[in-house]
């Protein structure tokens, strides 16, 4: 008898749930620091889970937490780290991918070292939305992998 292959992968990612606490701990924390934001959270195949903002949060904003989300998720890496990356000319065409959002603001969130969403926070200066994003991710316990 010969040993069986594996013919399906499990994955695991972020329930509505947790989305959902996402969502309001970002509001409360940029409330914190007078920001109106939007908030996007994405499973780990960037699929839109959750989404949310202020009420007066411009227009604009929606969009992008949702694509700094999507970029975040795609390599599980914050969309601030591409910023730096694209600056190379071997990945500057990286840019022209639709939803590609290489601004800071998108953070990916992981559960015991494995990617399980990622979180988009738009309405701030890049660096005020990658902070609400990161400390919305460790209020959870979804912090970076090491």
């Amino acid at each position: 008898m010969s040993p069986r292959k594996k013919i399906v992968n499990s994955r695991h990612y972020i329930t509505a749930e947790a989305a959902e606490s996402a969502g309001k701990i970002a509001l409360q924390l940029a409330e914190e620091i007078g920001l109106m934001i939007s908030v996007a959270v994405v499973d780990n195949s960037g699929h839109l889970l959750h989404f949310t903002r202020h009420d007066t949060a411009q227009f604009l904003t929606i969009d992008i937490a949702i694509n700094k989300a999507w970029t975040a998720s795609s390599f599980s890496l914050s969309s601030q780290t591409w910023n730096d990356a694209v600056q190379q000319p071997s990945l500057t065409p990286l840019t022209q991918t639709p939803r590609f959002t290489p601004v800071a603001g998108g953070y990916p969130l992981f559960h015991h070292g494995e990617l399980i969403g990622a979180i988009g926070i738009s309405g701030g200066s890049t660096l005020q939305d990658h902070s609400v994003a990161e400390s919305t991710a460790q209020r959870l316990g979804f912090h970076q992998s090491p």
